[in-house]
């Protein structure tokens, strides 16, 4: 049990999902979005929430987290 918690600790450190861009801060499902910007699905956080699904933990932070982000102003 020790070992697979350690492992989705570093799986989670190492995943590397965007948390922000030029333009701002991503966004979570249940998050108020800036109606001054663009927002865009983050298909590279959806990834890493797939294929590290078996850890329950990255998909619940992307979700939470880092849904969507801001890729222009309006």
């Amino acid at each position: 049990m020790k070992k697979l918690i350690a492992i989705a600790a570093v799986a989670i450190t190492l995943a590397g999902c965007t948390t922000k861009t030029e333009y701002g801060e991503c966004i979570g499902v249940q998050q108020d979005k800036k109606p001054d910007l663009e927002y865009k699905l983050s298909g590279w956080n959806t990834f890493l929430a797939v294929v590290f699904s078996e850890t329950i933990i990255v998909p619940v932070l992307v979700v939470a987290n880092e849904h969507s982000c801001p890729v222009a102003k309006k």
